[in-house]
């Protein structure tokens, strides 16, 4: 990869490979492990309910939501398509399994999520620079 694999906090953009737009990664409750200030998350840090928002429209053709929605891409764009529904079995891998938070391994900028319907979540960014 290159670059040096970083501590994922709180705010950290993720983005789909089947969706249109990025979104943060969110935790409602610190786990009480902080770099530079701002919470770490874990690898079980993957609920679509208090973690992962949707991203958007969803390009998988097993996602069975039959929902259309518009939405304002990413630059501008008018787009539509079935609406993201995430949904997981598993918990993140790639994880930094020596760092632990909360006993379970830290995310890091390798980490990666596989939604049921198809999509790799990744992250964009590590959401150390309150980007």
């Amino acid at each position: 990869m290159g670059e040096e694999s970083s501590y994922i906090v709180r705010g950290a953009s993720m983005w789909c490979t089947s969706g249109s737009h990025h979104r943060k990664i969110n935790l409602p409750l610190s786990h009480g492990v902080y770099v530079n200030g701002q919470p770490m998350m874990n690898q079980a840090d993957c609920s679509s309910v208090d973690n992962i928002p949707f991203f958007g429209t969803c390009k998988s053709g097993s996602n069975p939501n039959n929902e259309t929605i518009y939405l304002i891409g990413e630059q501008g764009q008018p787009e539509s398509g079935k609406r993201c529904c995430p949904k997981f079995y598993g918990q993140w891998e790639l994880t930094k399994s020596d760092a632990r938070v909360e006993e379970k391994g830290a995310l890091i900028t390798d980490s990666q999520l596989i939604c049921a319907y198809g999509g790799c979540i990744t992250f964009k960014d590590n959401g150390q620079n309150g980007e």
